[in-house]
C-alpha cells in the first residue's frame, strides 16, 4: 500500500446514477469508508440498519428527504450533516416533492476515538508549494 491512491469516479451525475457507490470497496482504505448515494423523489432505503462498532456521518448534498433515527424523524437537505452513533437504527427516504434526487455522502469509521489521533499532524509553513 502506498501513501496515497487516486480514484476517478466522475461527476455526481455519473457516480450517483448507480444509486450507491462505495469508494472504499474500490480503494485500499485503512480506517474510513465512504459511500456516495442517491434516491429519486419518493424513493427510500430498502431497509433499516444499525452498527455495533461503526459511527457514520451523513453529508446531504442535494434534494430533500427525511431520516428516521430510532423513534425520531428529521428533515434533511443540502447542508444537513447527521452523525449516527453505534446502536442507533436508521433509514431514510427522498420526499415525493423533492426537487431532484436526494444525494448524500456517508462517511463511516470505527475502532478508536479520533480525539486520540487528531493531534498527530505536523506543520511546515516554510515548505514551498509546487505551483
Amino acid at each position: 500500500m502506498t501513501g496515497y491512491e487516486v480514484l476517478e469516479i466522475g461527476s455526481p451525475d455519473e457516480w450517483l446514477a448507480q444509486g450507491k457507490r462505495f469508494a472504499d470497496k474500490e480503494m485500499d482504505t485503512q480506517y474510513i469508508g465512504v459511500s456516495a448515494n442517491a434516491l429519486e423523489p419518493g424513493g427510500e432505503a430498502p431497509l433499516w440498519h444499525t452498527h455495533s462498532r461503526l459511527e457514520e456521518l451523513y453529508f446531504f448534498l442535494a434534494g430533500r428527504g427525511q431520516m428516521a433515527l430510532d423513534d425520531d424523524v428529521i428533515d434533511v437537505g443540502p447542508g444537513s450533516v447527521v452523525r449516527v452513533g453505534q446502536g442507533v437504527w436508521r433509514t431514510l427516504r427522498a420526499t415525493p416533492e423533492s426537487p431532484g434526487e436526494l444525494r448524500w455522502l456517508c462517511i463511516r469509521s470505527g475502532g478508536g476515538e479520533l480525539k486520540e489521533v487528531s493531534g498527530d499532524s505536523e506543520r511546515d509553513a516554510e515548505r514551498p508549494r509546487p505551483w
